[in-house]
């Protein structure tokens, strides 16, 4: 009888400061996201199913960590490559734009490999590569994830890429668990 192989992918509790409002310089936004790495998590319930996750890896940002600790009883390993990569910080001067304009142009870099970000997509995709190959090519249990809403497209698509099935998202959504399985 054919067994199933089972990984779950969780991204952290919505963290509790909330983004920019208006227009703000590259500075202010390099100040939010400081702010950002240590502010608080709110906690909420996360059905976990009966799927008898055995081992978590965790992101090792507080955020994630803090969520891998509220979901599951242990054991719960942080693992630095399952971290955000940050992106390139823009240099200070007083252009404004809101946060989604950011946030464009940083899209915008990163698809046409620009060089102010593809060290960072570079380290991106070498580090969803070596968790792969570290931890998901042939688990032996059911293995939880716990990491960021970038990453975790990234992780997604090498599952698709190993053979596993699961759900479709674009931004995974805070504190849900998304279940890839494959028949071995």
């Amino acid at each position: 009888m054919a067994e199933w192989q089972r990984i779950g992918l969780v991204r952290h509790f919505e963290v509790s400061l909330g983004f920019p409002r208006g227009w703000v310089t590259a500075r202010e936004l390099h100040e939010w996201r400081e702010a950002y790495e240590v502010a608080d998590i709110h906690h909420r319930p996360v059905s976990l199913g009966d799927h008898g996750w055995t081992r978590c890896y965790c992101s090792d940002a507080r955020r994630a960590h803090e969520t891998a600790l509220a979901i599951l009883p242990g054991p719960i390993t942080p693992v630095e490559i399952l971290r955000e990569v940050t992106v390139q910080e823009y240099p200070t001067g007083s252009l404004r734009m809101p946060l989604t304009g950011w946030r464009l142009l940083t899209r915008l870099a990163w698809a046409l490999n620009h060089p102010s970000q593809r060290e960072a997509k570079q380290l991106l995709q070498a580090n969803v590569q070596a968790v792969v190959r570290e931890h998901l090519e042939s688990p032996t249990e059911p293995i939880l994830l716990v990491s960021h809403g970038g990453i975790m497209w990234f992780l997604r698509r090498e599952l698709i890429r190993l053979g596993y099935r699961g759900p479709k998202f674009s931004l995974a959504e805070n504190g849900r668990l998304y279940v890839f399985e494959r028949r071995v």
